[in-house]
């Protein structure tokens, strides 16, 4: 209800008073209508400001209120977008060396064809240690006591690459969707088994090697999921 209407209601009321009162009661409707009107009017602006008062208080809380949660949302978009490329690259690394570890195609230097210079100068910028290194000069057989270190080595650091993928993931993962979560950690899981097969099938005593063709596979098609999911994540597609 606007003034007018609240101040041309009180006149009525008083009109109504006028009526049956007098002349008093007239003087009385006279005075009102010159003093009245600007106590109403003052009253109503009063009431008014602090509508509006109370509705800028209301308005302000209401922008912090989105602020505050905006700013919480985007500093948890920038955490993860920090935290997917490293996944990543992790798993781009663990990936990698778990399949050197396994590759049947593997190329080896050719000791046969070396002449003894080669052979020297291949030895002693190799991966092996010195005392293995010794023992790689002196044995019958170089390329395979060559292949069987080697390998330790490969799967020492394909543990490595695993492990790191996996602390990193301990942590930060709750940064992740759920469902590239769930990416991410069977992938690890699977790398990890693959890990153990090969090294159980490697230690003395071992019946038969293991054939991870089929985990590897598995592994090969998380691998292209998780990499189609990050992309979609971090919206390849719009940079």
């Amino acid at each position: 209800m606007s003034f007018d209407q609240v101040f041309e209601a009180v006149l009525a009321w008083i009109g109504r008073i006028v009526a049956v009162g007098g002349s008093s009661a007239a003087i009385a409707y006279g005075l009102f209508c010159w003093f009245g009107k600007g106590w109403l009017q003052q009253q109503f602006k009063k009431q008014l400001e602090r509508l509006k008062h109370d509705q800028q208080k209301e308005i302000e809380q209401l922008r912090h209120q989105i602020n505050s949660l905006f700013s919480r949302v985007s500093k948890i978009h920038e955490k993860e977008f920090e935290v997917l490329p490293r996944a990543w690259g992790l798993l781009h690394e663990a990936h990698g060396a778990v399949f050197r570890v396994i590759s049947a195609l593997k190329e080896y230097p050719d000791f046969a064809r070396m002449s003894e210079g080669q052979f020297e100068a291949f030895v002693s910028s190799c991966r092996l240690e010195e005392f293995q290194k010794g023992e790689l000069r002196t044995t019958n057989n170089r390329l395979q006591y060559y292949q069987n270190w080697i390998f330790w080595i490969e799967l020492n650091d394909a543990k490595t690459a695993q492990v790191a993928l996996n602390n990193y993931l301990a942590v930060n993962s709750i940064f992740m969707t759920d469902e590239l979560r769930q990416q991410f950690k069977a992938i690890n899981q699977s790398l990890q088994g693959v890990l153990i097969d090969e090294e159980v099938a490697r230690r003395p005593g071992a019946s038969q090697t293991p054939s991870n063709k089929a985990a590897m596979e598995k592994v090969s098609d998380l691998f292209a999921k998780i990499e189609t999911a990050v992309q979609k994540r971090l919206r390849y597609e719009e940079a």
